[in-house]
């Protein structure tokens, strides 16, 4: 009787040792994956902003294109609108200080 209850009790031991290691080892994943999804979401934010730079720049490129017909106007309005563009986001960032 005593070597059965022994019996029983090693066999639960080693299934809980089992059982801890697939628990640190889903643990180990569960962070793991975790860590990449911040990582996704930071490079998402980081894409999504550029797409919205390059949209911003696509129209003002089709202004500027509008604008003027030449190659030179095209430049000097866009250089223009560059400069109207830093003059508004001081304004913005000074507004916000």
């Amino acid at each position: 009787m005593a070597s059965e209850l022994r019996e029983r009790l090693e066999r639960l031991q080693r299934k809980s040792a089992v059982l801890i290691e697939k628990y640190q080892a889903l643990l180990a994943q569960s962070q793991q994956t975790a860590h990449e999804l911040e990582e996704a979401k930071a490079v998402n934010a980081r894409l999504k902003a550029q797409v919205e730079q390059m949209e911003q720049d696509n129209q003002y490129l089709r202004m500027a294109h509008s604008v003027a017909p030449s190659p030179e106007a095209v430049a000097q309005t866009r250089a223009m609108i560059s400069k109207l563009v830093r003059d508004i986001d001081r304004c913005i960032s000074q507004l916000n200080t």
